[in-house]
């Protein structure tokens, strides 16, 4: 399948069937996931993969009871780790330089680089970090069109409460909640603008 029939064909699954799905798909999912582009190739995302019923329930129960979320097999918790803004940043510059993503130069000039960023200045990286969390969730996405499975971004959540039942710590922020399965439905596409009202300026 190539990529413009996987965009075409994505939808939002929220009906699942019960089929297992097996560990090597999961992992299929994950290494397109692995692949995702990242600002300085943070690559901060983290993935809980749960399969177990009752934790899939408890977790349903702080996420307004949407049910798709009990029901489909596998059920993934998409984390940003803003820890790798402090621990991370300059292996990553260094890696970027030695491939010739950046100019050796970058090593004395990239901002912040050498400085130490306390929690309060970690939390400062939360919005960076869920952004690159949600293109490899895209990731995930298209690359589960391409093997029958279905999925859906889901938001509508209380992410403290749902740390708190998985004991995350403070350093995994939740971005998104995604359930995987064989669909059991086939949604109609929803509806798009008109690409004239996406353009706002051409300069």
């Amino acid at each position: 399948m190539d990529v413009k029939t996987a965009l075409e064909n994505r939808r939002s699954i929220r009906k699942y069937k019960p089929d297992p799905v097996s560990d090597e798909l999961v992992k299929e999912l994950l290494e397109a996931a692995r692949l995702a582009p990242s600002g300085t190739n943070h690559q901060p995302w983290r993935f809980i993969i749960i399969r177990d019923q009752a934790m899939k329930d408890k977790i349903q129960a702080a996420a307004f009871d949407q049910k798709y979320l009990s029901e489909a097999p596998v059920l993934l918790v998409c984390c940003a780790d803003i820890s790798t803004y402090e621990l991370d940043t300059k292996k990553r510059v260094q890696e970027l330089i030695a491939v010739g993503a950046m100019d050796p130069g970058a090593i004395d000039t990239y901002p912040g680089l050498n400085q130490p960023k306390n929690a309060e200045v970690l939390k400062g990286y939360i919005p960076h970090a869920m952004l690159n969390v949600a293109l490899a969730m895209e990731n995930i996405a298209l690359r589960a069109v391409s093997l029958g499975l279905g999925t859906c971004i889901v938001q509508l959540m209380k992410p403290k409460k749902i740390a708190g039942i998985l004991a995350l710590p403070e350093n995994l922020i939740i971005t998104a909640l995604m359930p995987v399965g064989f669909p059991d439905q086939n949604p109609a596409p929803r509806p798009r603008l008109a690409l004239e009202e996406i353009i706002y300026k051409v300069v």
